[in-house]
């Protein structure tokens, strides 16, 4: 049934006892029979009425009771699928966030690595560059020893050299 079948069955029903009652108006106006029968002939066109009536609220009752347990069901049927596509996004979410999580922690685990790695590298290079240096030094200290050593020769080789000269005029 449509959405507007029960509001046609209850116009189709108020139709039908305003149309009655008009029927029953006139046919009592217009009666061509005794006041006994045209009563009789009343009650039983209101019974066939009341049948009437009655059939049509019971189709209208079951039509609405019908339309209810259908629509109960959609919203059901609608509500389960509802949860479903929210337990497969909330899945699918917390599996996005843990491979995220993870591609994360696999970066920073490569770049504390990378990390380590030129810190040691810079290590390396300081103590080659102290030792170089160290190196350097001992080098010109060695030099400079030599040097004062020299001289200190060449101040004793020249204080003989004047002894000797002096001895030798005097």
């Amino acid at each position: 049934m449509g959405k507007n079948d029960s509001g046609g069955a209850g116009m189709f029903v108020a139709g039908l006892l305003i149309g009655g009652a008009f029927g029953a108006i006139i046919a009592l106006l217009y009666a061509p029979k005794r006041g006994d029968e045209t009563r009789d002939f009343l009650k039983q066109k209101g019974n066939e009425y009341s049948d009437v009536v009655k059939s049509k609220a019971n189709e209208v009752s079951e039509a609405a009771k019908a339309k209810a347990s259908e629509l109960g069901t959609r919203a059901g049927e609608v509500a389960d699928n509802v949860k479903s596509k929210t337990s497969e996004l909330t899945e699918s979410a917390k599996a996005k966030a843990q491979d995220l999580t993870e591609a994360v922690k696999s970066r920073a685990n490569d770049l504390g690595a990378k990390a380590g790695e030129t810190l040691n590298s810079v290590k390396d290079s300081a103590q080659n560059l102290a030792e170089r240096g160290r190196s350097l030094i001992n080098q010109q200290k060695d030099r400079l020893d030599d040097a004062i050593d020299a001289g200190k020769q060449a101040a004793q080789d020249k204080e003989q050299e004047l002894k000797a000269s002096v001895e030798a005029t005097g």
